[in-house]
């Protein structure tokens, strides 16, 4: 009996020893078979040409497919739910777009939070900049709060929809310059820019290669830095407001990668953000190659979840919305 029991104690360190052993031994060979890469949009957008630019990119320094795999719906939230459930082995990966992951929670009941994921690397990134119609008396920033201030409510911004980060990045504008505007939403880009184009309405928030495509004429940079691209714009931070607003994604996983795996996939996605052509394709959709570390990515996406996340329960839940 009692070598009964010795021998069953034996096969079971025996399996716990093996049970230890072997993610240490999946990690040490990883990656070895394809990589799913989760897209939160419909293909053929910007999020889907610069994830598959970067599923590209990581196939040629893995060694294996990266296939992207577009799982559109609940603006990004269904495919980034996908990751959140994906089993944390690093064989499923996923494009994240700062908003779905900083604004999605705030807006309606998902399955996931910022803490739900390891971060990898932030891989692309765009300032807004703020613009006027043409024709617009106003040449300046200092113009436009001026007479902002002196008639609220009378001008008016247009932006992709309600939520968006360039709606939120509005609100934002408007708390730090202390004016009142009157948002007009549209369901996208597209019709948003005719809008003002047309002279429908007053300010727009844009992406600087939509600037200089279009000619637009620009009152504001919100970054943090001046961008050679549009000589003679100032920054908010010039003209004396503490704000920058952008554009961002990066790649994320289900949260629980060994260590070794989470280390092989973000050196690889930044090795990936400095090829050549990612950062082709990532500047003919309007995004600048911009590689931040793991640590680096998820303390952008909190900061601006917390800031979003109060916007949003202010003018989107509260009825502060002064939307048409």
């Amino acid at each position: 009996m009692n070598r009964t029991k010795r021998i069953f104690r034996t096969v079971l360190m025996g399996a716990a020893v093996t049970g230890l052993m072997a993610p240490l031994t999946h990690a040490a060979d990883y990656p070895s078979r394809p990589i799913t890469e989760i897209v939160p949009y419909p293909a053929g957008g910007s999020t889907d040409l610069a994830g598959r630019a970067m599923a590209r990119a990581l196939n040629a320094d893995l060694g294996v497919n990266v296939v992207a795999d577009n799982r559109q719906g609940g603006g990004g939230s269904v495919g980034i739910a996908a990751v959140a459930r994906g089993r944390a082995d690093g064989y499923t990966i996923g494009v994240a777009p700062v908003g779905t992951i900083a604004n999605q929670p705030h807006m309606h009941r998902t399955p996931y939070n910022v803490e739900s994921f390891d971060y990898l690397c932030q891989f692309y990134y765009a300032p807004e900049v703020l613009v006027v119609k043409p024709g617009s008396p106003f040449k300046t920033l200092k113009e436009v709060v001026t007479y902002a201030k002196a008639h609220p409510g009378e001008l008016t911004f247009g932006t992709p929809g309600p939520g968006t980060l360039p709606h939120l990045g509005m609100e934002q504008f408007q708390e730090v310059t202390g004016i009142k505007l009157t948002h007009v939403p549209f369901a996208g880009d597209g019709p948003g820019l005719t809008a003002l184009m047309g002279g429908h309405i007053d300010l727009y928030m844009a992406l600087p290669n939509t600037v200089t495509d279009r000619k637009l004429n620009a009152v504001a940079l919100f970054n943090e830095q001046p961008m050679d691209s549009l000589p003679g714009v100032k920054t908010m931070i010039e003209q004396g407001y503490d704000m920058v607003s952008f554009v961002s994604g990066g790649l994320v996983a289900p949260k629980g990668l060994p260590e070794a795996v989470k280390t092989r996939l973000s050196e690889s996605c930044k090795t990936a953000t400095q090829s050549d052509e990612l950062k082709s394709v990532l500047g003919k959709v309007g995004f600048e190659a911009r590689y931040l570390n793991p640590d680096e990515f998820k303390a952008s996406v909190a900061e601006l979840s917390e800031t979003n996340g109060r916007l949003i329960n202010r003018v989107l839940k509260n009825g502060g919305d002064n939307a048409k």
